[in-house]
């Protein structure tokens, strides 16, 4: 079987527009007409990091797993019953950039900031945001960066596998404004997950928003201040995280 070429290899920009196409996505482009360009120039980027920040390397699936998936589940949430305030995205753990880099480059007038840690994610997403000015990315973990001044300083704050549920709820709500809504990108979640989440979502200020057709979404609007005790250090959410019963 012959090799794929360096060109089959690569997400162009014209099998991103068909996918978004075949997604009923295509609206996004009068937006911002280049879409289509920045996500392959992203995505192309990241297939071609030798940094472990990706484990799908098949073009195909990554524009299913990194660009359809986020912009449609996020397109959900526009289409909901939900009151998404216009304000500054974050996305938490971010990473290879998915969630958070393909929905602001669907709205490039919607600041977005991506927050991860890790060096080698950093750098990767300093290179890819450098024509964006709207995006910053920013070296810190999310417990540090949630008691400073980005504390309650979002409308809208996303995630996708950066932690598990229970951890990412503590970790993510505390950068939300009251009326900020919170998107995370979880799998499939059993009954007694999603109440153990309710339950957590309601001790840091949150309720849950239910999103139709939206399955391994889940979505949480922020109602009240997070009580200034969280995010707790990061040993302790890790030793007992909330809804555990280890608290």
């Amino acid at each position: 079987m012959p090799m794929p070429s360096s060109r089959e290899r690569i997400p162009q920009p014209e099998r991103i527009l068909d996918a978004l196409a075949q997604a009923r996505l295509s609206h996004l482009l009068s937006v911002n007409p280049d879409l289509h360009h920045d996500l392959s120039r992203w995505l192309s980027a990241l297939l071609a990091s030798t940094h472990n920040l990706t484990a799908v390397r098949d073009p195909d699936r990554a524009i299913a797993k990194h660009i359809v998936e986020p912009l449609s589940g996020w397109g959900r949430i526009l289409a909901a019953d939900l009151a998404v305030p216009f304000g500054p995205l974050i996305d938490i753990g971010s990473g290879n950039g998915a969630p958070g880099l393909p929905i602001a480059l669907a709205e490039p007038q919607r600041p977005a900031t991506l927050l991860d840690s890790r060096d080698t994610a950093v750098r990767f997403l300093d290179h890819a945001t450098a024509a964006h000015p709207q995006i910053t990315v920013l070296k810190q973990r999310a417990e540090v960066a949630a008691r400073g001044p980005l504390r309650e300083a979002f409308a809208v704050a996303v995630t996708r596998a950066a932690a598990a549920p229970a951890v990412a709820l503590e970790l993510c709500l505390p950068f939300l404004d009251r009326g900020g809504v919170l998107a995370m990108w979880t799998g499939p979640l059993e009954h007694p997950q999603q109440r153990q989440l309710a339950e957590v979502a309601d001790t840091l200020g949150a309720t849950v928003s239910p999103v139709e057709d939206a399955a391994g979404l889940f979505v949480a609007t922020k109602l009240r201040r997070t009580p200034n005790s969280y995010p707790r250090r990061w040993a302790q959410i890790r030793r007992a995280p909330l809804g555990s019963g280890r608290n």
